[in-house]
C-alpha cells in the first residue's frame, strides 16, 4: 500500500471519529480528506522535483568533469604530435644539408689539393643521400602529401645529374681519358646545384618553419 492510501485511511478514520458520520459530516470528511491528499502529493511532487534537480545537478558536474579530461588528454595527444614533428624535421632538415653539402662538393668545379678524390666523394654522397631519403621514407607519415612530394622533387633534382656525372667519371676512370660527355655532365650537375636547387631547398625550408610556427621577423626567417 502506497504512503498516500496509508494516510488517507489514517485521516479518514481520525475524522470519523471526531465529528460523527452524519451527511454533513461525511461531506466534510470527503474534503478534508482531499485537501490533505492534494497537500501531501504536491508534497511529494516538489521533492521529486527537487531529487530531480538534484541528480541533473551531479550529472552535469560528470559530463563537464568527464569532458575537461576529455580535452586535456586531446591536448596531451597534439602536444606530444607537435614535439615528435618537431624532432623528425629537425633531424630530416639536417640529413638534407648534410645530402646537399656532399652533393655540392661531389659536383663543384672548384679541386684543391688534399681533398678527396671525386670518387671518394661520389661515394660520400651516396651514403648521405642513402641516409637522408631512409630517413624520410620512415617518417613521412608526418608530412602531408604535397610536402612529401617537395622533397622527392628535391632529392630527384639534386641526384639525376649527380648519378649521371658519375656514370661518366666511372667511364673515364676505367679507359683513363677524358670525354666531352663527361665535362658536359659535370657542367650540367654543377648548374641544377647552383640554379635550381637553391629555390627548391628554400621552398622547403619555408614549408619546415611553417610546421614549426616559425614567424618572418626578428628570429624568424
Amino acid at each position: 500500500m502506497s504512503n498516500v492510501s496509508v494516510y488517507r485511511e489514517a485521516i479518514l478514520e481520525e475524522a470519523l471519529k471526531f465529528i460523527g458520520g452524519t451527511a454533513v459530516a461525511i461531506g466534510i470528511v470527503g474534503w478534508l480528506v482531499r485537501s490533505l491528499i492534494k497537500h501531501f502529493l504536491d508534497k511529494d511532487v516538489e521533492l521529486f522535483k527537487q531529487s530531480l534537480q538534484s541528480q541533473a545537478a551531479v550529472e552535469l558536474e560528470k559530463l563537464k568533469h568527464e569532458l575537461r579530461l576529455a580535452a586535456v588528454s586531446y591536448e596531451k595527444q597534439v602536444t606530444l604530435l607537435q614535439e615528435k614533428r618537431a624532432s623528425v624535421i629537425a633531424e630530416l632538415y639536417s640529413k638534407l644539408i648534410d645530402f646537399l653539402d656532399a652533393a655540392e662538393s661531389f659536383v663543384s668545379l672548384a679541386e684543391f689539393s688534399g681533398e678527396p678524390s671525386k670518387t671518394d666523394k661520389a661515394k660520400v654522397l651516396g651514403e648521405k643521400a642513402g641516409e637522408f631519403m631512409g630517413y624520410f621514407a620512415r617518417n613521412r607519415i608526418y608530412f602531408n602529401e604535397e610536402l612529401c612530394e617537395m622533397v622527392t622533387a628535391l632529392f630527384k633534382t639534386v641526384s639525376g645529374p649527380a648519378i649521371t656525372f658519375r656514370v661518366w667519371l666511372r667511364v673515364v676512370e676505367e679507359k683513363d681519358s677524358t670525354g666531352g660527355e663527361y665535362h658536359k655532365a659535370w657542367m650540367a650537375a654543377w648548374e641544377t646545384m647552383k640554379d635550381q636547387v637553391p629555390p627548391l631547398r628554400q621552398a622547403l625550408q619555408d614549408e619546415f618553419q611553417a610546421l614549426l610556427g616559425v614567424t618572418s621577423g626578428l628570429g624568424g626567417k
